[in-house]
């Protein structure tokens, strides 16, 4: 029993541990396809055919990452163009490139909040 309680629990951290990692934005590229959290400034944000637009590190086009957030989850958040607008933000979700352009879409509003 205790083998196995050592070993569900050592299991548990390795997963707990590969699930996030907090990353600066300047090492986004070395971070594709993991679940990251990243800190940093919203430059420029965009409504556009009922999705939402963050620019994370710089103004669009020179975004360093784009975080998405698609119609189908847009009412979970608060008018996310207006309230991360010039703010400093942190998001959670796995990188991926869309047009060779690092992004995170977002499905839930505690994937990003306000501060550090």
């Amino acid at each position: 029993m205790k083998k196995l309680s050592s070993l569900a629990l050592f299991l548990f951290i390795c997963l707990a541990a590969k699930s996030q990692t907090k990353i600066d934005i300047a090492a986004i590229s070395k971070h594709i396809g993991d679940t990251v959290t990243i800190c940093d400034s919203v430059y420029t944000t965009r409504a556009l055919n009922g999705l939402a637009l963050v620019n994370l590190g710089a103004a669009f086009p020179k975004q360093l990452l784009t975080v998405v957030i698609y119609k189908a989850d847009l009412a979970k958040f608060t008018e996310p163009e207006k309230t991360y607008l010039n703010k400093k933000v942190c998001v959670t979700g796995k990188l991926v490139l869309y047009n060779d352009k690092p992004q995170i879409v977002l499905t839930e509003a505690k994937q990003i909040t306000l501060g550090n």
